[in-house]
């Protein structure tokens, strides 16, 4: 869990190349499975959720239903969970990957913005 009984603002990661990776991510599941996804997502706005640290700065949400779907994010300051991507346990090692790629290309961002 990331902090129960604190709010946090769910933002969504639009890439540089202008790919949203957790769109393309829900795109892929059926209607009710996407639902799913979604709400178990929106509990992480109030610290809730069956979360694991995968890497520094890289958090996974796992999503107990069907294959074992996970919801990568990072955060941004104390207030703002930042939503990358999403897959299931057979795509998990690529998605991460990329996950740790997008987190490099938002400090570069971020950086260039100071």
């Amino acid at each position: 869990m990331i902090s129960p009984s604190r709010t946090f603002s769910l933002q969504y990661y639009t890439a540089k190349n202008g790919k949203d990776y957790y769109k393309e991510f829900l795109d892929t599941l059926d209607d009710q499975t996407s639902t799913k996804v979604q709400a178990q997502v929106a509990k992480l706005a109030v610290g809730i959720g069956k979360v694991k640290t995968l890497a520094n700065k890289l958090w996974e949400l796992k999503v107990e239903h069907g294959p074992g779907y996970r919801v990568l994010f990072t955060r941004r300051g104390s207030e703002i969970v930042l939503i990358l991507a999403g897959s299931d346990k057979s795509d998990q090692e690529r998605i991460i990957s990329l996950a740790k790629r997008l987190i490099i290309e938002i400090e570069e961002t971020e950086k260039r913005k100071k």
